[in-house]
């Protein structure tokens, strides 16, 4: 007889061993100057401890998490495998009834645990992007005493599918402003599609340290514009403005038209821009799991195009695309600012995606609801 899924998930919560490397907390002293929100306080200052980032840790760092629940908040961050909040994840701040357990609603324990669980799962780039982003976030949340509903940190949220184990498909998806990550482990398969990322502005400064999370992702997309002949320009830049993400959230089995150049009329060392490039994306996992994209990538290199929208020069309001057989990348600037909205060029949106492995695969024979 199969047991439920209720039943297997109260199995689960039996106490795991504790992480490689063990939890540290945070101590009495800690110092949450400079930060605008309890949650950031705590992500900004806490360091979790080096992990394996193998399966069966990932695995217990969710179980710890889940564990660490209330049976109320347990309710709202932990899902099926093929629940249909997998698919409704969102970086808008609006994003009205949606799953998962918001960050806010969690205490520094709990925190700390969520910070633990995410370290697995990522790099160590990965993680201080994300972290940064969200930091970033966090100074939007109010600005000349205006709340702005659905931002900051505190408004985050996170949510686990499936039973976390070292064999089997499971997910977890963390969606806010500016963040909507989508990772699916299966086995020691790991997918990061599909994900959002973008920040703004670009640079801030938390706790007198100055951030540009997504540096890389402009100045060498600007790098490997510039060193476009006349020739490769003239195929490359699809537009003397500015588009749009075309498989952004909400955009599920899209996949466009390759635009642009085809790679395969890149020299030697525009290919390495590329690569680099693209790599900013791919570098977001554990070294392995971005090693292997990486090679895949490069594989493919002859069948991927790259398309520019917008000036070349540094600086401008522009968006680019990087499209091959497998693998979607896109960036945009997005005029959407505010007080600001004259200056497309700090807020930047950019968007990571598999279609053949968007959420591990495992929802393309889903229904559509």
């Amino acid at each position: 007889m199969r047991l439920s899924f209720g039943l297997l998930f109260l199995c689960m919560l039996l106490p795991p061993p504790a992480l490689a490397g063990g939890v540290r907390t945070a101590g009495a002293t800690m110092d949450f100057a400079g930060y605008e929100s309890r949650v950031g306080a705590v992500l900004g200052t806490y360091q979790p401890s080096p992990p394996d980032r193998s399966p069966e840790t990932a695995a217990r760092a969710a179980n710890r998490f889940l564990r660490l629940l209330s049976e109320a908040q347990r309710r709202s961050a932990h899902h099926g495998p093929m629940s249909a909040e997998r698919t409704r994840w969102t970086n808008a701040p609006v994003r009205g009834d949606i799953g998962g357990i918001a960050l806010g609603d969690l205490d520094e324990t709990r925190i700390r645990a969520f910070s633990d669980l995410l370290t697995v799962l990522l790099s160590e780039k990965g993680y201080g992007k994300i972290r940064d982003v969200m930091l970033g976030d966090d100074l939007r949340a109010t600005v000349n005493g205006k709340i702005n509903s659905g931002v900051g940190i505190e408004a985050f949220r996170f949510s686990v599918f499936g039973l976390p184990s070292s064999t089997s498909q499971w997910a977890v998806q963390l969606d806010g402003h500016h963040i909507a990550l989508n990772i699916t482990l299966d086995g020691d398969a790991r997918y990061m599609s599909p994900s959002f990322i973008g920040t703004y502005p670009q640079v801030f400064t938390v706790a007198g340290v100055k951030l540009r999370p997504l540096a890389a992702e402009t100045d060498l997309a600007h790098d490997l514009a510039a060193s476009l002949t006349v020739e490769q320009r003239a195929l490359a830049v699809i537009s003397d403005r500015r588009g749009a993400l075309r498989v952004g959230p909400g955009w599920d089995g899209v996949v466009p038209e390759r635009l642009g150049i085809p790679c395969r009329l890149l020299n030697k060392a525009q290919r390495e821009k590329l690569l680099a490039l693209a790599s900013q994306w791919f570098d977001l996992m554990p070294a392995d799991h971005a090693r292997a994209r990486k090679e895949r990538f490069s594989d493919e290199l002859d069948e991927t195009w790259f398309a520019w929208s917008g000036p070349i020069e540094a600086g401008s309001d522009i968006s680019y695309a990087i499209q091959g057989p497998s693998i979607i990348i896109e960036y945009a600037n997005d005029a959407r600012g505010g007080s600001d909205a004259d200056n497309p060029v700090d807020h930047v949106h950019t968007i990571y995606r598999e279609p053949a492995s968007d959420y591990g695969g495992g929802l393309r024979d889903r229904p559509r609801s």
